[in-house]
């Protein structure tokens, strides 16, 4: 009995440790990133370094019964926190969430900018998808780009998400938010990329909810009477593609041999200019019944005025020169 004694006793503490080390840990909100090639052992080592377990044991145990892939990424924990929370949340891809405004009349190159910042993925590497003919073809979209079909919206993104994952997402968005108008794009004789192309040149016209409706029959008159639409946001994107906005537009500018330049160029622009939001795609959809073809804004109001002749036109621009 007496050689018995010190094996139960062993016994006792390892079944005591046992326990201990499977007692969930108190932790104040903590952020712990696993980087990608870690191997499962490293990421134990690193979560018990930064307290979120209390014994490494724990899940060397777990991870040998279930042998799951435990993702990197960053992830998030607080409160009482148990060893097979910990193994869900990384073996599940539960990772940290970060909120991500994207703003109506943003662009890809806007976006590319928001999504760096956030560090949900790196600009050129969205770019490099959000501009690549093959994703548009993959949605059955005729668009070279994805500009236009990434909704304005707050999304929730986490960290090193692939750039793919990020458009399918704002894709199936803006899918969601247009289906009570994509009906009504056959009927007023568009396609869904001349829909949307039109919107966008709305939505960086105007702010005005107002002036949507006036700044859309601007755009459908002058496309009637095949004059060239004149849209300064359009030459600002040739530019923007080109790397060259400085955020002031020239008279210079305008001269731009670039198929998005409508001084230049009839009829529409390869895409869309930026992503619309709903105001501006129903404005394309319900143009107000007016015989306005020109409009100049006002540099002190930000508001536009209307005119259906070059002669009144002409005498707006006075106007607002004046004004300035």
């Amino acid at each position: 009995m007496k050689k018995l004694i010190p094996l139960i006793i062993l016994l006792v503490a390892s079944l005591l440790y046992l326990a201990y080390a499977f007692m969930p840990v108190y932790v104040e909100t903590k952020t712990v990133d696993i980087p990608y090639g870690t191997s499962a052992l490293k990421v134990i080592e690193t979560l018990h370094k930064e307290g979120i377990i209390r014994s490494k044991l724990s899940l060397i145990i777990i991870h040998a019964l279930r042998k799951d892939k435990l993702e990197a990424g960053e992830y998030e924990f607080s409160g009482h926190v148990s060893p097979f929370d910990v193994y869900r949340k990384l073996s599940r891809g539960i990772h940290k969430l970060h909120r991500v405004v994207i703003t109506e009349g943003s662009d890809i190159y806007d976006i590319a900018d928001i999504l760096e910042k956030k560090g949900v993925c790196k600009k050129e590497d969205f770019l490099k998808f959000a501009t690549s003919e093959q994703v548009p073809r993959g949605y059955g979209l005729s668009t070279p780009t994805m500009e236009g079909f990434l909704f304005p919206d707050t999304y929730l993104f986490s960290k090193n998400t692939h750039p793919l994952k990020v458009i399918d997402t704002m894709y199936r968005n803006f899918l969601k938010k247009t289906v009570d108008l994509r009906p009504q794009v056959a009927k007023k004789g568009l396609s869904i990329e001349e829909w949307v192309t039109i919107a966008s040149m709305i939505e960086k016209e105007t702010a005005w909810e107002d002036e949507k409706p006036l700044v859309s029959a601007v755009i459908y008159n002058r496309l009637k009477r095949k004059m060239k639409l004149q849209i300064d946001p359009t030459v600002i994107y040739a530019l923007k593609r080109k790397g060259m906005w400085e955020g002031k537009l020239t008279r210079e500018h305008l001269k731009i041999d670039d198929p998005y330049n409508t001084y230049l160029y009839f009829g529409l622009p390869p895409t869309p200019i930026c992503n619309p939001g709903l105001s501006s795609l129903k404005a394309a959809l319900q143009p107000a019944d007016v015989s306005y073809l020109y409009f100049v804004a006002d540099p002190k109001t930000r508001r536009h005025i209307f005119s259906s002749t070059y002669s009144q036109h002409r005498q707006n621009i006075a106007k607002v020169r004046r004004r300035k």
